[in-house]
């Protein structure tokens, strides 16, 4: 990228990436208690972000955490420097537009978040999902399908490390078939779909195999459904055990939802506080009620039956997987309007979603501009992330917070081409 900026402009870019190394140094390493599962390598962790630890620490010992912070931080600017470099090469980009775009992106990961400074997987998702808008860019921009096998692995790699990324999937077959009707390349545009299409089973299969070599069971163990069913736990009614006619699942249901009634942690007593909000007062009880209520008390209830911990894990996903549709069906109406909430508080308010709406339906408009394509895949994928979260979990800024400089370099692009033009 820096060869593509005039001479005086190439020490401010260097700079800004210098500056930025010693602002992650200066803040050092921030751990969680999802950092030390991943340093234990749990099983319900992504193996991807598992296996970077383990390297790290089996080279460094100890004093793993500043090589930690240093890869990611690098891993971090390789990403920039190779989006900022297919931004480029398609659009005619000032070096002012550039830079402001790089110093957008850089306070995302290392100021509004402190991503980078993170011991979680967001430290190498962010800069995934940087590569991957720079690979869709690039197959939409040429039209042709060159690219395309190195998109797919980019897309593996990050489905395989945040399993939420599951909702690209749509915009990616949607554009592999534009390009293919567009080239008139069906041989090899058939394959890559397919290859596309089973990227998910793929990403399932290899978890398992994962989990094989690890402990020696070919399963998967992770947190999905444990996720899916808490706000259908939370809007649920207590004679909603009527929709299970398994012995086992009702006795699930009850236990986990008498709890929660002790906690008074339920949209039903929610709802019966003056001045709180459902949505809200589920957002805040989240953990209470989905790491709490609904894992870790059925795990230590499967324990005293003799169960062990990888068995209490399985159980408890195996209960809730097949819990979920019956609890959803039951209360999908209440269900959507919380899933509606939920989307619009991760997009900053009712104000942010109309104006990325109005920009999104700008973009579509012109979309044979690349200024626009970009900025239209760019908030298409912020939009999808944006659904999958609040049909899934809940929008906190750790599941959001990817595409927060986009409304910013929106800015800088469009303001940028209107300069030129003036």
């Amino acid at each position: 990228m820096i060869k593509l900026l005039p001479t005086k402009y190439r020490i401010i870019y260097l700079i800004i990436f210098v500056l930025g190394l010693l602002k992650v140094l200066k803040t050092g390493a921030i751990f969680y208690p999802d950092s030390y599962a991943f340093l234990d390598m749990q099983i319900n962790r992504s193996p991807v972000y598992s296996l970077f630890l383990k390297l790290t620490t089996t080279v460094f010992g100890d004093y793993y955490e500043v090589p930690v912070l240093v890869l990611q931080y690098l891993f971090f600017v390789l990403a920039i420097n190779y989006l900022l470099k297919s931004i480029k090469s398609k659009i005619n980009l000032s070096a002012v537009g550039i830079l402001l775009i790089q110093f957008s992106i850089l306070i995302n990961g290392l100021y509004f978040y402190l991503s980078v400074n993170r011991v979680l997987s967001e430290a190498i998702v962010f800069p995934l999902i940087l590569i991957f808008i720079a690979e869709v860019f690039k197959l939409l921009s040429n039209k042709t399908l060159k690219s395309s096998y190195k998109l797919i692995v980019v897309f593996f790699v990050l489905l395989f490390t945040r399993g939420q990324f599951l909702a690209f999937l749509p915009l990616l077959i949607l554009a592999l078939l534009y390009v293919i009707y567009q080239s008139k390349n069906y041989k090899k545009g058939i394959i890559v779909l397919c290859l596309t299409l089973a990227t998910p089973f793929l990403s399932s299969l290899l978890e398992k195999t994962y989990n094989k070599v690890v402990i020696g069971e070919f399963k998967g163990y992770a947190m999905t459904y444990v996720h899916f069913i808490t706000n259908p736990f939370y809007i649920a009614n207590t004679e909603d055990e009527k929709l299970f006619s398994n012995p086992e699942e009702k006795a699930f249901f009850n236990r986990t939802y008498n709890l929660m009634l002790d906690k008074k942690i339920t949209r039903n007593q929610a709802i019966q506080t003056k001045y709180v909000d459902d949505y809200l007062f589920f957002e805040n009880n989240f953990s209470k009620i989905c790491n709490a209520s609904i894992h870790q008390a059925n795990m230590d209830y499967y324990g005293t039956q003799g169960y062990n911990y990888l068995e209490q894990q399985y159980k408890v996903d195996q209960m809730t997987s097949s819990m979920f549709l019956p609890l959803l069906k039951a209360n999908f109406k209440t269900w959507v309007r919380m899933v509606v909430k939920s989307f619009i508080k991760g997009f900053g308010g009712i104000q942010m979603c109309l104006a990325l709406g109005l920009l999104l339906l700008y973009c579509i408009m012109f979309f044979k501009d690349n200024t626009m394509l970009f900025l239209g895949i760019a908030i298409t994928l912020k939009v999808l992330n944006g659904i999958i979260i609040a049909m899934v979990v809940h929008s906190i800024y750790r599941y959001t917070f990817y595409f927060d400089w986009v409304l910013l370099s929106a800015f800088i692009l469009i303001l940028d081409s209107k300069i030129k033009k003036a």
